[in-house]
């Protein structure tokens, strides 16, 4: 399968990134090609979101060098898995994420029907990654996209139980089928 993996953190290496990374390795070890796009790494010449004009209402053009035009939404057009990586952020997936995301309206028709896995990590309890959980099962329903597993590891600063949840996503990423 075609997998592709969109990462949001900022921070290497963080938490979220070591479940990006077992995933990944669990998915090449059961033979799928997997295409990640780490949002929050970009260099800070990359355009990351759409920038409005002075006048109200008025946007600019998308670069002619953005790669989320030019090389992200070409594979994710042609993927049959969407994996989606954050690190909590107060309430919500990381900004750098979201303006990925935010640029699928284009084609929410094509993304349409494809499998997803979410795999987010947070400083807290279950509990507090309520909001996450929500917002993230919302976009999935809404894109049709049906999960093949979830992980929200909760108190991830907890190297001991971090390990489980790292275990758990390498795991997931070897069960895809």
């Amino acid at each position: 399968m075609k997998i592709v993996m969109l990462t949001g953190s900022p921070h290497n290496p963080g938490t979220s990134k070591q479940l990006a990374d077992a995933f990944e390795a669990g998915a090449k070890e059961a033979g799928h090609s997997v295409y990640r796009y780490d949002a929050g790494l970009q260099g800070t010449d990359q355009p990351h979101f759409l920038q409005l004009e002075k006048a109200s209402g008025m946007e600019v053009g998308i670069p002619d060098n953005d790669p989320v035009e030019n090389d992200v939404l070409p594979h994710l057009l042609k993927a049959d898995v969407v994996v989606l990586v954050s690190s909590l952020y107060y309430f919500g997936i990381n900004a750098q994420l979201k303006a990925v995301i935010d640029r699928f309206c284009d084609y929410n028709h094509e993304l349409k029907g494809k499998k997803s896995v979410v795999l987010v990590t947070g400083y807290g309890s279950q509990d507090d990654l309520g909001a996450i959980k929500l917002q993230l099962q919302k976009l999935q329903k809404y894109m049709r996209w049906p999960s093949l597993g979830d992980i929200y590891a909760d108190d991830s600063w907890n190297q001991r139980k971090l390990a489980v949840y790292v275990q758990q996503a390498h795991d997931l990423g070897q069960s895809i089928k």
